[in-house]
C-alpha cells in the first residue's frame, strides 16, 4: 500500500476525532458532576465524593422511578418483540398489493413526532381511565420498540433464513409450531436479541410520552430528571445520568457481541 492510500483513511480518522470528542464530551463531564462533594450540580467538581450516588439510592422517590422505568422498559421489550417478529415473519417472503403501505404504517412511529403521539395516546387512554398507569405507558413504549424490532428480524431473515428450508419441512408435514421453531428462531435469534437491547434503551430514555402519561406514584427515571433539573439542580441528577451511560455502554457492548457472533458464524 503506498503512501497516498494510507493517507486517506489516516486523515478521514483524524477528522473524525473532533466530532467524537464533541459528541462524547457532554456525557462524559456528567461523570465527575456526579462525583462532586457540593449539594449542587458545578464543573468542575468540588473535590471527590460518592455522596450524590448514596442520596440517590437512598431517596425512595427516585429509587422507585428507576425500579418504574425497569419495569416499563422490560414490558415495553417482550411485547414490542413479540408484535415485531410476528409481523416481520408475516411479511418475509410475501408479494401483496399494499405490503408497503402495512411496512411504512409499522415503521411510523419512528417517524411520527413523539408529542403528537403523546397527545394521541393521552386522549385515547384518558378516555380509557388508565392515565397515570405504568400498563399504559409500557404499552405506548411497545409501539415504539415495534419498528426497530421488527427491522432487526427482517434483516435476519433476508440474510440468515434459506426459503427452501420452509418448503422442505411444510412438505415433510411439519406443523407451524414446529416450523417457528426449528427454521425460523435460529434465524431470527441474532435480531430479536439485537432489536431488544436496542427497544430496551430507547423504552428507558423516553420522556415526552412517560411525562404525558405519568400519574401520582407513576413517574419514570427520565421525568424526575426532567422536573429536578427545573427545581433542584442536586447531583442525584448526575448521578442518575450516570446509570444512563452505564445502560448505553452496556447496550454497545452487548451489540457488538452479538454482531462478532454473527460474524464468526
Amino acid at each position: 500500500m503506498g503512501r497516498g492510500e494510507r493517507s486517506g483513511p489516516n486523515m478521514l480518522f483524524l477528522a473524525s476525532v473532533p466530532i467524537l470528542v464533541f459528541l462524547l464530551l457532554p456525557s462524559l463531564i456528567i461523570i465527575p458532576m456526579a462525583l462532586t462533594r457540593s449539594q449542587l450540580i458545578q464543573f468542575p467538581p468540588a473535590g471527590i465524593s460518592l455522596h450524590s450516588f448514596a442520596d440517590y439510592l437512598s431517596d425512595p422517590q427516585w429509587v422507585h422511578s428507576t425500579v418504574l422505568s425497569f419495569q416499563v422498559s422490560v414490558f415495553a421489550v417482550v411485547l414490542g418483540c413479540l408484535a415485531g417478529s410476528a409481523a416481520a415473519i408475516g411479511l418475509h417472503g410475501r408479494r401483496f398489493r399494499g405490503k408497503g403501505m402495512v411496512t411504512g404504517a409499522l415503521l411510523v412511529p419512528i417517524i411520527i413526532p413523539l408529542v403528537v403521539l403523546a397527545l394521541g395516546e393521552y386522549l385515547l387512554f384518558a378516555h380509557l381511565h388508565m392515565v397515570g398507569s405504568w400498563v399504559a405507558i409500557g404499552l405506548v413504549h411497545s409501539v415504539l420498540v415495534t419498528p426497530y424490532v421488527f427491522i432487526s428480524v427482517q434483516t435476519s431473515l433476508t440474510a440468515g433464513l434459506n426459503p427452501a428450508l420452509i418448503r422442505s419441512a411444510r412438505s415433510l408435514g411439519a406443523h407451524w409450531p414446529n416450523v417457528l421453531r426449528h427454521v425460523y428462531w435460529p434465524a431470527i435469534r441474532p435480531g430479536i436479541l439485537s432489536g431488544a437491547v436496542l427497544g430496551f434503551a430507547v423504552s428507558f430514555d423516553e420522556v415526552v410520552v412517560a411525562f404525558f402519561l405519568q400519574g401520582p406514584g407513576m413517574v419514570t427515571l427520565p421525568v424526575r430528571m426532567f422536573t429536578a433539573i427545573q427545581f433542584e439542580l442536586t447531583p442525584k441528577i448526575a448521578a442518575s445520568a450516570s446509570l444512563f451511560i452505564l445502560l448505553a455502554t452496556l447496550s454497545l457492548i452487548a451489540q457488538g457481541l452479538l454482531a462478532s457472533r454473527r460474524g464468526a458464524r
